[in-house]
């Protein structure tokens, strides 16, 4: 695990700039602080860096690695699981290596196979090589999106990094928000891939190659399970025994490390399971690491104590006395562009535990959309079945009956009417779902843009509830795949994964995610709905694979995820902050938004109308985002321009 920098010249007349690269690195030192390394290829053409948090091989896996030719470079983040089975094969067909690393593996099939060498790769990566004798480039992220990678194209070079603040600092200049961007992170509290905060500055979609060659860059997807060629059809226990198979092998791969690991354990099915198997697997004692919060409702440190003590775990608990807000300037620069999973707080938090006594950490991530397990698939299906039996016509008339009349504010619990009338409206359950999936609806935005943009504005937050859809629909199978498949595509690969991604490396702690295998994520896709839903709610067999290895009384609990309670602090100790949000300078000064909506939003949750905390939280870290260095170099006047 490690932080990744460079410069490739896109044709042979450029240079990259190599103080640009030493900048991105040195910003990047976090990510990586036991190495760094500097490589410019004998061309001049490429200029890698690298920052290095040991894991495998600690003496031999330094980088930037060249082969023998010294024409072959690479630079790599992440962990490749597989690496001794690829290994041994490799070793059969004549290839002899120098060092133990799972990066000299990835050198040599990168150097073979090309671009097809991502086929065989298992594990979280994204790395870039030069060939300095084609004059090519090949990079590449992993099939779930684990591992970011941030690139622009300036002066004929492409500029790579992964974070996104270490490459805006380090090819500087005065860069423009883009306001479509804008608009996606407001409608869903995050920026999907390719786009970032800034424009012209680019994300790497997860399982995206991204090939240079005489001036022109191409990416290409080379994983997709929207369509699953062979669903499951055997008995029900016959599943819960594969799925216990390829778990075990996930966690057993996993655990190859030459440092000490332990595991983020909430209490929940999915890191309870991943617990559960991982001490079955260990050779050591586990370490367990786990936060608790003051309101009880919020609370699962003490259901995380009692699976540890079942388990034979060292259980460790932090617990939160203060409403972690503090830590949102340095989240904000972390994540280098406005994020409004408030997740991320606790996350962080964990991490800062874990780190004090281990370098890895297993995760219970992927549990959730590979199985089911979110409550909103329920609420979206009990959706489609109301809207079934009601005329659309009549119901769509409604719904804008409802939003008009919360427009003008004069009706308790109205806007949250017209939202609900607004999901039964929906053209189809994809359109449905994509509303469901959003936090910012139709009637908010209506009040919280500026008149003269508003409807630009409600065009571009369509086009964020399209993304989903899109998605939704080019999944095959039944809705709740489909509703999957939307998740894995959106919500997971460009929320989920930088959060672990960005809070995890902001304290150089490693984070393996076994349930996010590809063959794990594929099994899951392949089952029928019988066998993930049943009476008890979502993820039926990961529960009862659990009670193979826990009693009921510690799985049949109910579900509460890794949240903070937002609602509660902006009504009481945080309750200033939120309504100082409508005289934001900073706010203004994008051009962007009516002050009367933001102070509506604020009014609204206060008073307990409505909950508006998802929302007011994202203005909060937009704000905050502005006053930030992270956002030094952009001029309000070139989002005010754009956005009219």
């Amino acid at each position: 695990m490690c932080g990744i920098a460079g410069g490739v010249a896109l044709s042979t007349n450029c240079r990259p700039d190599p103080d640009k690269v030493r900048a991105m690195a040195g910003l990047l030192a976090h990510r990586g602080p036991d190495g760094e390394g500097l490589w410019i290829s004998p061309s001049g053409r490429a200029c890698l860096a690298h920052r290095r948090l040991a894991v495998i091989d600690i003496a031999g896996g330094g980088q930037p690695m060249v082969d023998g030719s010294g024409a072959h470079g690479i630079v790599f983040n992440g962990e490749i699981y597989n690496y001794l089975e690829l290994r041994d094969a490799l070793t059969r067909n004549g290839e002899t290596f120098r060092t133990a690393s799972d990066t000299e593996v990835l050198l040599r099939l990168v150097t073979r196979d090309g671009e097809g060498c991502v086929n065989a790769l298992g594990g979280m990566f994204a790395f870039v090589a030069w060939d300095d004798e084609k004059g090519t480039l090949i990079a590449a992220r992993d099939r779930i999106g684990k591992k970011p990678l941030f690139f622009v194209v300036e002066d004929g070079c492409l500029y790579f990094a992964s974070s996104l603040g270490a490459l805006r600092a380090g090819i500087g200049g005065t860069r423009a928000i883009d306001p479509e961007a804008l608009d996606r992170y407001l409608a869903l509290g995050y920026i999907p891939a390719p786009r970032t905060i800034y424009q012209g500055i680019c994300k790497l979609p997860a399982a995206t190659v991204m090939i240079s060659d005489r001036d022109s860059i191409a990416l290409r997807r080379y994983w997709d399970i929207a369509t699953e060629p062979e669903p499951f059809e055997g008995p029900y226990e016959h599943a819960v025994d594969q799925l216990e198979e390829l778990l075990e092998t996930a966690v057993r791969i996993r655990l190859r490390s030459d440092v000490q690991l332990g595991i983020l354990l909430s209490g929940g099915i999915d890191s309870s399971l991943v617990t559960a198997l991982a001490v079955r697997q260990s050779a050591h004692p586990v370490d367990t690491f786990s936060i608790g919060f003051g309101e009880s409702s919020y609370d699962e440190s003490h259901q995380a104590a009692e699976v540890a003590r079942h388990l034979g775990a060292r259980h460790h608990v932090l617990r939160l006395e203060s409403d972690l807000t503090d830590l949102i300037p340095r989240a904000v620069a972390h994540f280098g562009e406005p994020y409004a999973d408030s997740s991320a707080l606790p996350s962080w938090a964990l991490a800062g535990l874990a780190r004090r006594h281990v370098t890895v950490a297993l995760g219970g991530d992927g549990g959730d959309e590979g199985f089911g397990g979110y409550e909103w698939y329920a609420t979206a299906s009990r959706l489609g079945d109301w809207a079934g039996r009601i005329p659309r016509g009549p119901v769509r008339a409604a719904a804008s009956a409802a939003t008009a009349a919360g427009l003008l504010g004069n009706a308790r619990g109205i806007g949250r009417f017209a939202r609900g009338l607004g999901f039964l409206a929906a053209e189809d359950f994809g359109a449905r779902f994509a509303a469901l999936r959003c936090c910012l609806g139709a009637g908010e935005a209506a009040f919280l843009y500026r008149r003269s943009i508003a409807a630009r504005a409600e065009l571009r937050r369509q086009d964020s509830e399209q993304s989903i859809r899109g998605a939704f629909w080019r999944a095959s199978g039944s809705p709740l795949r489909k509703m999957r498949y939307a998740d894995l595509e959106t919500y997971l690969a460009d929320d989920l994964m930088p959060k672990i991604d960005v809070a995890s490396m902001a304290h150089g702690l490693e984070v393996r995610a076994p349930l996010l295998d590809h063959a794990v994520v594929r099994f899951g896709l392949s089952l029928p709905d019988e066998y993930l839903v049943d009476e008890r709610g979502g993820k039926r067999i990961l529960r009862d694979l659990l009670l193979r290895y826990l009693p009921r009384p510690l799985v049949e609990r109910p579900k509460r995820g890794f949240t903070v309670p937002l609602a509660p602090w902006f009504r009481s100790g945080l309750r200033p902050r939120i309504e100082s949000l409508a005289g934001s300078e900073r706010l203004r000064a994008l051009g962007l938004f009516d002050p009367s909506g933001i102070r509506r939003l604020a009014d609204e949750h206060i008073a307990g109308t409505r909950d508006h905390s998802h929302r007011l939280y994202a203005l909060l870290v937009l704000d905050q985002w502005l006053e930030s260095s992270a956002a030094g170099a952009v001029d309000p006047n070139l989002v005010r321009e754009a956005a009219e």
